[in-house]
C-alpha cells in the first residue's frame, strides 16, 4: 500500500484527531475506524503525511501499535507551523464535498501546514467518482469496500503488547474446543448504555438461541459480544458449559461515566478482535462494530447478517447491503451530474 513519504520541515500533515482537548465527539467504534481511514485517503488525495492523535478515553498507542506504518503524533510536529482544526462529522462533510469527488483541490480547503481532522463516517464510494481516481489511488478502483478495510486496517494497526497479553489470558486460556461460535447483539439504549439510540426492534434472541442449539456443543465454544448485561447473563444461563465470557464492563467509548475508561475500552476492543477471529460470527443489523469485524476476517464463509427476525447467510462482500448500513455506504450516494462533471475535467 503506497503512501506518501516526506521528510523535513517542508512536510504537511493530515491528523486524525480525537482528542480530549477539543471538546467534540468521536462516537463509536465504528465511527473512528470509518473517520480514520476516510482521514487516510484524504491525507493520500491532499499530499500530506498522515498521523493519529488519539486519547479519548485513553490513549489508543497504549493499546493499539503501528502496523506497517507509524501513525504516532508528536506535538512537536505543529512547532512553528500554521494549523487548523476541522470538526467533519456527520453531515459537516458537505463542506468538503466538492473536494471530495475532485472538482477543487483538497489543499483549496485545508490551507495549513497541519490539519487536525475529525470524521465519522465512510466515503470510499465518493472517492471513487473522481475523474483522476485510478491514477490518484489505484487500489480504491480495485477493490471492494470490505478489502480496502481489512488492508488498510492491517496496514496501521496491531495489538500492542499489552493487548496481546490481555486477549491470551482472557480469552485464549479460556478456550476449550476447536471452532467457537460468536454473535454481537446490539440493543441500542439499556441500563448500561443510558445515553445510547434507542431502536424500535430489539433484535429477538430466541432466534440466536435456536441457531446456537442446533451446533454441536463438543466442537463449538460460544462468545456473545453486547451491549448489556442481560443478554450476558441469559447466554451463561443457557450455555454455562461452552461460553466463553470476557470479564469487565460494558462500556460505549464515547460514553464512559463510569468506571475504568482504559479498562472499557479495552474489553470493547478485545471483544472486537475476538469476533474477528470466529469461524461462524452473527453480526448485529444495527451495528457498524461487528460489520467492520466480518471485514476484517480471514474467511467468508459462516457468516450471518441478523435482519428483522431472521439470520440470513451473507459474506464480507454483501454484510453492508443486507444490514442496510448507511455508514459503510458513504451515506446518500453522490453523484455526478454533467455540470459538475465538465467542472471536475476542467480542474484535473
Amino acid at each position: 500500500m503506497m503512501v506518501p513519504k516526506q521528510t523535513g520541515q517542508s512536510v504537511r500533515y493530515m491528523v486524525y484527531d480525537c482528542t480530549q482537548a477539543r471538546g467534540s465527539t468521536c462516537y463509536g467504534w465504528s465511527d473512528r475506524i470509518a473517520g480514520i481511514v476516510t482521514t487516510f485517503i484524504i491525507s493520500i488525495l491532499s499530499r500530506r503525511q498522515f498521523l493519529i492523535s488519539f486519547d479519548t478515553p485513553c490513549l489508543l498507542e497504549d493499546f493499539l501499535a503501528p502496523g506497517d506504518y507509524d501513525w504516532r503524533y508528536n506535538s512537536s510536529v505543529a512547532k512553528n507551523r500554521s494549523s487548523s482544526f476541522h470538526d467533519l462529522n456527520n453531515v459537516r462533510h458537505k463542506k468538503i464535498y466538492k473536494h471530495m469527488l475532485g472538482i477543487s483541490d483538497f489543499n483549496n480547503y485545508f490551507k495549513d501546514d497541519v490539519i487536525f481532522l475529525l470524521m465519522n463516517w465512510d466515503y470510499i464510494n465518493t472517492f471513487r467518482l473522481r475523474i483522476d481516481i485510478s491514477r490518484e489511488i489505484s487500489w480504491i478502483t480495485k477493490y471492494h469496500q470490505a478489502d480496502i478495510y481489512k488492508h488498510v486496517y492491517n496496514f496501521l494497526f496491531k495489538l500492542s503488547p499489552f493487548s496481546v497479553r490481555a486477549l491470551h489470558e482472557r480469552y485464549l486460556t479460556k478456550r476449550k474446543r476447536s471452532k467457537i461460535a460468536c454473535a454481537h447483539i446490539r440493543i441500542g439504549r439499556n441500563p448500561n448504555m443510558p445515553s445510547d439510540v434507542t431502536y424500535k426492534v430489539a433484535p429477538p434472541l430466541i432466534t440466536l438461541w435456536k441457531y446456537f442449539d442446533t451446533l454441536n456443543k463438543e466442537e463449538y465454544d460460544l462468545f456473545v459480544a453486547t451491549d448489556t448485561d442481560s443478554v450476558k447473563t441469559e447466554a451463561k444461563t443457557r450455555y454455562p458449559d461452552n461460553l466463553i465470557e470476557i470479564l469487565g464492563n460494558i462500556t460505549h467509548i464515547d460514553q464512559t461515566s463510569s468506571g475504568d475508561p482504559r479498562e472499557g475500552f479495552l474489553t470493547q476492543l478485545l471483544d472486537f478482535y475476538i469476533l474477528i477471529g470466529c469461524d461462524v460470527l452473527i453480526i448485529s443489523n444495527q451495528s457498524g462494530f461487528s460489520l467492520l469485524a466480518a471485514y476484517l476476517r480471514d474467511r467468508d464463509d459462516d457468516l450471518f447478517c441478523w435482519r428483522g427476525r431472521n439470520l440470513i447467510p451473507c459474506s464480507r462482500h454483501t454484510a453492508a447491503d443486507v444490514i442496510e448500513s448507511i455508514k459503510f455506504r458513504g451515506g446518500q450516494r453522490p453523484t455526478l451530474n454533467g455540470k459538475a462533471l465538465k467542472r471536475a475535467a476542467s480542474n484535473a
